[in-house]
């Protein structure tokens, strides 16, 4: 019997496992590593970013075109989605003026719409970082509600990449959104602690977001007291810290162990699968990050 119920506990968890995500963010920045870019351990990439603008026309000045072709290409030697993201830290600020006038927001998602139809995508990333009055937030519903009606025909995906702490999706606009990208990192010091990660994840379920629809966000680099970053790389080279370790001349990181815990537990507890800012960050070998994500999923 306990032979048994063995089995039926790792049978579930590798089903589990076998319908997580594993989603990683490109910035346009790192375009030189499309051709590196290790697509097969990757369920979906998104390509970061264009802003809108307030009359609903999109600034496409940080993407080329070529480079997305490239990325598609390689991308769907592997089955692997690719999508766009649309916003930012400091892309954002299109979308308080655009999502209040409905003229727009109906430009903007035929822009959208043709943006990504041209380019063979298979959807869109919505990161308005961060709505905060009651009327941004209420437009914000709007521009998501109409997004996804629009999408629908075109079977597209709809994606927001939200705050840990975030308030901002209301109860009846989540049923339009596919997935949810927590960003849970950037939170004081040190900024994406396991503990955190949990908090986060049961805040957002608790706003009744389906635990399917929730993706946990890993960082693929570290901060410091001050707020200064290195890259997950660039502290490997720097400091050369234990794989346990998840500190390292004053910058707080994710290690393997830690990256481990938090993907085992998205996984266990039912969540959708994990995400990665960003694939750029990472290094090779063993002590790879996303290495360490498909070694715990399998």
């Amino acid at each position: 019997m306990r032979w048994l119920l063995v089995v039926l506990v790792y049978c579930t968890l590798s089903a589990k496992a076998a319908d997580s995500v594993v989603i990683g963010y490109l910035p346009y920045y790192r375009s030189h590593i499309i051709e590196f870019l290790p697509v097969e351990k990757l369920t979906d990439i998104v390509y970061f970013s264009l802003s809108p603008k307030a009359d609903g026309s999109l600034d496409t000045s940080r993407v080329k075109t070529v480079e997305i072709q490239k990325l598609v290409k390689r991308a769907n030697q592997k089955n692997t989605r690719v999508h766009i993201c649309v916003g930012g830290w400091e892309l954002s600020g299109g979308f308080t003026s655009m999502t209040a006038d409905p003229t727009a927001r109906a430009i903007f998602i035929r822009n959208l719409i043709t943006f990504i139809r041209t380019h063979k995508l298979q959807g869109a990333d919505i990161d308005w970082e961060h709505p905060k009055t009651k009327k941004e937030i209420d437009n914000y519903q709007k521009l998501l509600v109409e997004l996804k009606h629009a999408f629908a025909p075109h079977r597209l995906w709809l994606t927001v990449a939200v705050a840990g702490w975030g308030k901002y999706i209301k109860p009846e606009t989540i049923p339009f959104i596919d997935r949810f990208h927590i960003m849970s990192y950037d939170q004081g010091t040190p900024h994406s602690s396991f503990t955190g990660t949990v908090k986060d994840l049961k805040q957002w379920e608790n706003q009744k977001v389906p635990k399917s629809k929730l993706i946990l966000g890993l960082p693929f680099y570290g901060r410091n007291k001050q707020g200064h970053a290195l890259t997950y790389s660039e502290i490997m080279q720097k400091h050369q810290p234990k794989p346990d370790s998840d500190e390292a001349g004053g910058f707080h990181f994710n290690g393997p162990v830690t990256i481990t815990r938090k993907t085992t537990y998205a996984i266990q507890q039912g969540y959708g699968g994990v995400m990665i800012w960003e694939l750029g960050q990472d290094v090779k070998g063993n002590a790879s990050l996303l290495n360490t994500i498909q070694r715990a999923i399998q």
